[in-house]
C-alpha cells in the first residue's frame, strides 16, 4: 500500500488561511475599501479616510484594472478644496460621479454626523 509522506508543521509565525474580504473592506489602498465615495474614472476616486476625519482623492498606481493600489494624491476637510482638485485634474466629467461630490456637506465632521445619524435611523446604531 502506498504511504504518504509526512508533511513538516508551518515554520512558528507562519499562517496559513484564506484571504476574505474583511481585512480589504477596511483598507484605503484596496478596491474593495468601504469608504468610496465616488469612482471618477478608472485611475481616479474619493474615499473618506478610515478615521473619518477627511477626504482623499487618490489614484491608481498601475494602468490596468485591478492592477496596483490605491494611493492618495490629495487631502480635504471641505467640499470646494475636494471639488476644486477634482476640477483642476478635470475629473468632474462623469455626471454621477459630479453629482455624489455635490452631495457631499461643506465640511467632513458633518458627513460623520450625517452617516451616524442615518445608521441611528435605519436601527444599526443605538440612539
Amino acid at each position: 500500500m502506498f504511504e504518504l509522506p509526512q508533511l513538516l508543521p508551518p515554520p512558528r509565525g507562519v499562517k496559513y488561511s484564506v484571504p476574505g474580504l474583511g481585512n480589504e473592506i477596511r483598507r484605503e489602498t484596496s478596491d474593495f475599501y468601504s469608504g468610496v465615495i465616488a469612482v471618477l474614472t478608472s485611475r481616479w476616486r474619493v474615499v473618506t479616510c478610515r478615521n473619518g476625519i477627511q477626504w482623499i482623492l487618490q489614484k491608481r498606481t498601475a494602468e490596468p484594472l485591478h492592477k496596483g493600489i490605491w494611493r492618495g494624491q490629495s487631502y480635504h476637510t471641505t467640499q470646494n478644496s475636494l471639488i476644486e482638485a477634482c476640477a483642476k485634474l478635470e475629473l468632474l466629467s462623469d455626471v454621477r460621479a459630479r453629482a455624489a461630490l455635490d452631495a457631499l456637506p461643506s465640511i467632513i465632521s458633518q458627513y460623520q454626523k450625517q452617516k451616524t445619524h442615518g445608521a441611528q435611523a435605519m436601527g444599526y446604531l443605538g440612539s
